[in-house]
């Protein structure tokens, strides 16, 4: 059953002031989403954004809280939309179509996309997958910052996913804001990871954010700042798109480093908002019931 929370949380807010399909090598080996049995899945919706008339007391932030390296598992979500973005769809049209000029692009992708590897996302029972605008429950509440003037939305999005213990949770990686490309590689306003998981009790969700809002400039600042890496998966995904980026041929600088660091217990099924001089960031997750896989005809007989 959908949820519907726009009407609250647009009040609350008021009171409280790629890669493509899915990052290919990881969603092509799950042929099928399998649920265990003792699994508890949630959905879950998130909106991070700026305050436009923010003053920051410190010029310097603390940067020593962001040096620790993301772990390897930390991925973006899926989207329907990357499908579209597949550089070169002749390696699933069948044999015989071939493109001399890029020989090694297409013997990767081949190699991906063998016989039967091929399958759309499935929102209903696919983890880590960004739903369309049709399952999420902010429409009204984002509607309501961007009029304010007071406030710039960075990043929403919706997905579902198992809660697993603190040593197994998966990392979300995130950004959102303005695009600069930094020594060829592009870099966001806001970035970092959200990590949704069980506290020890299984009776709680916890939010672990670690996010860093960086401000660009085009003049070199008195003192270098450098940003945090980029996890793995997103150095590949910002390679796509820093051709047309590049077109801008401003050179930017990091100017500030404004960290985000966050540990919430929370409640589902309520509305939660996490405060920060420089971002806000509002959070709702409820249980969800992953369906059953659907029988298919040769299972009737």
């Amino acid at each position: 059953m959908k949820q519907t929370v726009s009407r609250p949380i647009a009040v609350g807010i008021r009171v409280l002031s790629s890669a493509a399909l899915l990052m290919l090598p990881a969603a092509l080996t799950q042929a099928q989403s399998v649920t265990n049995s003792d699994e508890r899945w949630y959905q879950i919706e998130v909106t991070v954004f700026a305050h436009n008339n923010a003053w920051f007391e410190q010029e310097i932030w603390p940067m020593e809280a962001l040096a620790e390296v993301l772990p390897r598992a930390t991925r973006p979500l899926g989207s329907l939309m990357d499908v579209l973005d597949l550089p070169d769809w002749s390696v699933i049209s069948g044999p015989g179509i071939t493109d001399a000029e890029q020989p090694e692009q297409q013997t990767q992708l081949a190699t991906l996309l063998q016989p039967g590897d091929f399958r759309l996302p499935d929102i209903a029972r696919d983890p880590f997958v960004a739903l369309p605008s049709s399952e999420q429950g902010f429409t009204d509440t984002n509607r309501a910052l961007r009029a304010s003037g007071s406030y710039r939305v960075l990043y929403h999005n919706a997905w579902r996913q198992p809660m697993l213990s603190a040593s197994q949770a998966v990392p979300v990686w995130i950004e959102g804001g303005g695009q600069f490309v930094l020594d060829g590689t592009t870099r966001h306003e806001l970035e970092g990871t959200l990590v949704l998981r069980f506290n020890p009790g299984r009776d709680r969700v916890m939010l672990d954010a670690r996010l860093w809002l960086s401000e660009f400039s085009n003049q070199a600042p008195a003192l270098s700042l450098n940003l945090p890496e980029l996890p793995p998966a997103q150095v590949s995904a910002s390679a796509q798109t820093d051709d047309v980026l590049l077109t801008d041929t401003q050179p930017w600088f990091v100017s500030r480093v404004i960290p985000v660091l966050s540990n919430r217990e929370m409640r589902s099924n309520e509305f939660h908002y996490v405060d920060h001089p420089a971002v806000g960031i509002v959070v709702y997750v409820f249980p969800y019931e992953v369906p059953p896989q659907p029988v298919t005809p040769a299972e009737l007989f």
